[in-house]
C-alpha cells in the first residue's frame, strides 16, 4: 500500500513535468509591462494590455495578462498568438484560464486562426465548422462567463481533416467544482492547413472599472502527451466536483467524466478508490450490477450492442457516453434489452458508459474504438 501511494505521486510528479514540454506556446516571456511580448501580440491599445503579478487560479503568485479600459478607447484587447507550425491530420487542443471582473459589458473571446495559403486555385483561410462549412473567424466561444470574479478553464478543439463527427467536444470548466458549465463551438482544419494561432480578447467593454484576466494559455497536439482536464484543473481526485476520476495500480488515469445528477453513489466508489490504489479501476466490473450489463463488440470500430439484464432495465434513470476528456457525445434510450449504438462519426479513442440507476448508484463500461 505505501509503496504504491509513493509510485503515484513520483508519476504524478513526471506526468506534470510533462505539462509544459507538450505545450506549444511558450508563455515563460510573460514579464511584467505592457503590449506585446515574444509570442503574443497586443490587440487593441497596447496601454490596455498589461502583465502583473496576481493570483493564479490555484491560488499561487503569477503572471497575470490583463486587460482594462484605459479611458481613451472602448476596450478592444487581448493577444493573438504567433501562427506556429501544425500536422492538418492531428487534432489540437486551445485552453486558457479567464477572469472578468466588476461588470458583463463587453464579450470575452477564445478563438483560434489559421493564415490563408493557396489551395485549388484559390486563398482559403484553412478553418471550418464540423458541418464542413467555412469558418472565416473562428470563435470557440464568445459571450459572457457564468460569474463574475471567479476563473474558468476555456477549453476548445481543432480537430484533424478527416474529422467526421458534428458533436463538440470543447467547454467551459468551473475552477471550484471542476464541472464542465458550458460546452462551447469546436472547428476542424482543411486539407492542408499549416499552421494555428491561439486568440483570446475581451471587446466592446466601456467600463474603466472592468478587468478580465488571463493565465496559462495552452495550444497543443491531442496525442496522448496532454495533460488530462482534471490536470489542468489542479484536480486528482475532487469529491465535491461533479467530474469523477478513476486510477489503475500504476496511479495512471483511468476514467474522467462530466456526472450530471445523483452522483453520490459514484463519488463514494472514487473516494474509496484514493483510499486503495490496489483497486482494480474499473469498480463496475466487480460487482453483480457491473455484470448485468455486457458492451460487445469492445474494441469496436463503428457499432456496439449495449446488453442490460431485464431486472436492471426498469432501474436505469440515464445511460450517457462521455470522451476521455470527459465530454458528452451521446444521450441513449435504454428502452431496450439490446441496444446498438452507432460510434462511426467519433474520434478513435477510449470512451465511457456511464449509467445511473434509481436507487443512487452507477455503473461504469470502458468502451475502446480503434
Amino acid at each position: 500500500m505505501k509503496f504504491n501511494r509513493v509510485l503515484y505521486v513520483i508519476l504524478l510528479i513526471t506526468f506534470f513535468q510533462r505539462i509544459h514540454s507538450q505545450n506549444i506556446l511558450d508563455t515563460s516571456t510573460w514579464t511584467v509591462g505592457s503590449g506585446s511580448v515574444s509570442g503574443f501580440n497586443h490587440y487593441g491599445a497596447a496601454a490596455e494590455n498589461t502583465r502583473e503579478w496576481g493570483t493564479n487560479p490555484k491560488g499561487n503568485n503569477a503572471i497575470l495578462w490583463k486587460i482594462a479600459h484605459d479611458g481613451i478607447f472602448l476596450t478592444n484587447a487581448g493577444w493573438d498568438s504567433d501562427y506556429h507550425n501544425i500536422n492538418y491530420n492531428l487534432t489540437y487542443r486551445f485552453t486558457v484560464w479567464i477572469k472578468k471582473t466588476n461588470s458583463d459589458l463587453g464579450d470575452t473571446r477564445f478563438g483560434c486562426k489559421s493564415s490563408q495559403h493557396l489551395y485549388a486555385g484559390a486563398l482559403t483561410t484553412n478553418i471550418k465548422k464540423l458541418d464542413g462549412t467555412t469558418e472565416t473567424d473562428p470563435y470557440f466561444w464568445s459571450g459572457d462567463l457564468p460569474q463574475l470574479n471567479k476563473w474558468y478553464l476555456l477549453v476548445g478543439y481543432v480537430h484533424h481533416y478527416n474529422y467526421s463527427s458534428t458533436v463538440s467536444l470543447g467547454g467551459i470548466y468551473d475552477s471550484e467544482t471542476g464541472a464542465k458549465v458550458e460546452s462551447i463551438t469546436d472547428y476542424k482544419m482543411q486539407f492542408a492547413t499549416a499552421n494555428l494561432r491561439h486568440r483570446a480578447y475581451l471587446v466592446h467593454d466601456p467600463a474603466t472599472n472592468d478587468k478580465q484576466y488571463f493565465y496559462d494559455p495552452r495550444m497543443e497536439p491531442v496525442n496522448g502527451s496532454e495533460p488530462p482536464i482534471n490536470v489542468l484543473l489542479g484536480l486528482v481526485v475532487n469529491q465535491n466536483s461533479e467530474l469523477i476520476f478513476t486510477y489503475d495500480v500504476a496511479g495512471n488515469q483511468t476514467e474522467r467524466f462530466y456526472c450530471p445528477d445523483n452522483c453520490s453513489s459514484t463519488n463514494k466508489q472514487t473516494k474509496e478508490k484514493e483510499t486503495d490504489i490496489n483497486e482494480e479501476a474499473d469498480h463496475s466490473e466487480e460487482n453483480d450490477l457491473g455484470k448485468s450489463i455486457t458492451v460487445f463488440p469492445n474494441p469496436t470500430e463503428d457499432f456496439v450492442t449495449i446488453k442490460v439484464e431485464s431486472e436492471l432495465l426498469e432501474q436505469i434513470t440515464s445511460a450517457k457516453i462521455y470522451s476521455s476528456s470527459a465530454s458528452l457525445v451521446k444521450s441513449l434510450k435504454t428502452n431496450t434489452q439490446n441496444l446498438q449504438v452507432n460510434l462511426s462519426g467519433l474520434p478513435l479513442g477510449v470512451y465511457f458508459l456511464h449509467i445511473h440507476l434509481n436507487d443512487g448508484s452507477s455503473i461504469t463500461k470502458k468502451i475502446i474504438k480503434e
